[in-house]
């Protein structure tokens, strides 16, 4: 094996021997390079002054520790005008100045500390067989953050800008994403409109700029870059429009309960032409037979063959440990007997089964109610009889299919949400509803066509069409709509775009979720300069 594919720069330094240890391995190597460069002034040097020993921790062999004696060297530089008289030998790629651990080990465990994080890292390291600590992964990844600043020299032409929590409904930080790069290049401490404007004037070369309808962040893409075109979220445009129905049923809830008690009567008056069983308790017994245990068979067979040998019922029940009145049945049977479950005795309940038909089929299928109901009728007996009761009822055809909605109607975010699904879509009982909704108000039945055909023109990005559901909106006398739509107005040139532009929000709620992860794994201990390292390293 070439040795030479041991090292890091093979051009640098060569190895002089292996010492190998119980524990580790030390590679002692010195430099071969005939000069050196003053890190001041650049000049080439061969004026040896003195050699020192500097001992390193190298990328460990199938888990063993490597450690790197190397032989470095002093030069004196010559140049007259240098300030600096005597200088270290440089090996960038081998070893950062001062450094105790070979450059290829601190990318190591840089990138399993912006990987995992500072805590997480370590312990894997110590898994993979160098050891370092947590404290030294943090200084790390602040070094990483300080050298490299990943907004000079990039130039953005699309951006993405989006809010995200520091602490929900407390504190607030902004995210910036290169949209056509796919990577987030810098974060924001907070998510005023200053802060944004400030970013947006040192990168006068953005052109589009996409976000939500923050009116902060508008603001900010006009005083900051007015040359940038906006473009509105279209997530945001059809979850403003789902929150604006779910406020109009939240107006009028009236329309939600109105609805519910027509599906219900009609739902109560097809369960009442149905056949209610009164309770397997209170039926004559009725034998259920049962297919043949394999224990049954088998003890069936033992008999029978020593019944067959000559042995006497008293013999064959102490021998098989089981009572002589089995045997003797079990001899008088030709096939193994199945097993019989009977219903057992009648239920205390039957004297007031047909009061609780009555009201079953009025709606009320909570037995404990039921069981308040008759207890103050005289009966006394515990609800546990009535939920027995009425267990059979629950499996019938009618039990399997209950009423959709309770007596209050669906809540106002699933109204909305059937509502604004499109054209045939839900189950039956679903089409149903929405369809007695529209009957009972015809507001309802124009919200859902306006809101749908909004839907579609954002889908399939048809801007051409916004001008004609603008005068639909006016017509339809619905104030809510009205005043959404004025909104929209408000911010009208980024809504246009949206509904033109192929540019968009979502990879930036991907950034953010990513952001997400990475502020939960790092417990809320690090601060605001270590999470813009985390987010912002590119491996």
């Amino acid at each position: 094996m070439n040795a030479n594919t041991l090292l890091a720069d093979p051009a640098a330094i060569e190895i002089e021997k292996f010492v190998s240890h119980d524990n580790a391995i030390t590679i002692v190597v010195r430099p071969i390079q005939p000069t050196a460069d003053c890190p001041q002034c650049n000049q080439p040097s061969s004026s040896l002054k003195t050699r020192y020993l500097r001992r390193l921790d190298d990328l460990p062999w199938h888990n063993v520790p490597v450690r790197i004696e190397l032989h470095a060297r002093k030069f004196r530089c010559r140049n007259e005008l240098c300030s600096r008289k005597v200088f270290c030998e440089r090996l960038p790629q081998v070893v950062a100045p001062f450094a105790r651990h070979t450059v290829r080990l601190a990318q190591a465990f840089e990138l399993l500390a912006f990987a995992l994080g500072a805590r997480a890292a370590a312990r894997t390291a110590s898994k993979l067989g160098f050891q370092v600590g947590k404290d030294i992964c943090l200084r790390a990844m602040r070094r990483r953050s300080s050298l490299s600043k990943p907004t000079e020299g990039d130039q953005v032409c699309v951006l993405g800008v989006d809010d995200f929590a520091f602490r929900r409904g407390c504190t607030y930080g902004t995210i910036l994403v290169d949209l056509e790069g796919r990577q987030p290049i810098d974060l924001l401490p907070d998510r005023t409109a200053e802060t944004l404007t400030e970013w947006l004037k040192a990168h006068p070369e953005i052109e589009t700029i996409s976000r939500d309808r923050s009116a902060a962040y508008a603001d900010a893409a006009r005083t900051g870059a007015p040359q940038a075109a906006q473009v509105a979220n279209r997530w945001h445009l059809l979850k403003n429009l789902g929150e604006l129905v779910e406020r109009f049923f939240v107006r009028n809830h009236y329309l939600l309960t109105g609805t519910a008690a027509v599906v219900r009567a009609e739902h109560l008056g097809k369960q009442s032409e149905v056949e209610l069983p009164t309770g397997a308790k209170a039926k004559s017994r009725v034998l259920a037979e049962k297919p043949v245990p394999p224990r049954r068979q088998k003890l069936f067979d033992a008999i029978k063959e020593l019944q067959a040998g000559g042995q006497s019922i008293r013999r064959i029940a102490c021998e098989l440990q089981i009572a002589r009145n089995t045997v003797r049945r079990y001899i008088h049977c030709e096939t193994a007997p199945p097993h019989f479950a009977g219903a057992g005795r009648p239920s205390s309940v039957l004297p007031f089964a047909a009061y609780l038909q009555q009201r079953w089929r009025a709606g009320e299928h909570n037995a404990f109610r039921l069981w308040q109901e008759i207890k103050a009728q005289g009966f006394s007996g515990e609800v546990y009889a009535v939920q027995r009761f009425v267990r059979e009822w629950r499996e019938t055809s009618v039990g399997k299919v209950p009423c959709p909605v309770t007596s209050r109607g669906l809540s106002p975010r699933q109204t909305a949400k059937l509502l604004l699904r499109p054209d045939n879509a839900g189950s039956e009982w679903e089409r149903t509803y929405l369809a007695k909704l529209c009957e009972v108000s015809p507001q309802v039945g124009v919200i859902q066509h306006l809101g749908l055909d909004f839907q579609q023109m954002v889908k399939e990005r048809r801007a051409d069409l916004f001008d004609d559901w603008l005068k639909r909106v006016a017509a339809s006398g619905i104030e809510a709509l009205q005043h959404w739509a004025d909104g929209l107005l408000s911010d009208e040139a980024a809504v246009r775009n949206a509904l033109s532009s192929q540019w968009s929000n979502g990879q930036v709620e991907g950034q953010v979720n990513r952001l997400k992860t990475i502020k939960r794994q790092m417990y809320g201990r690090a601060r605001f300069d270590l999470l813009r390292a985390r987010v912002l390293h590119r491996a």
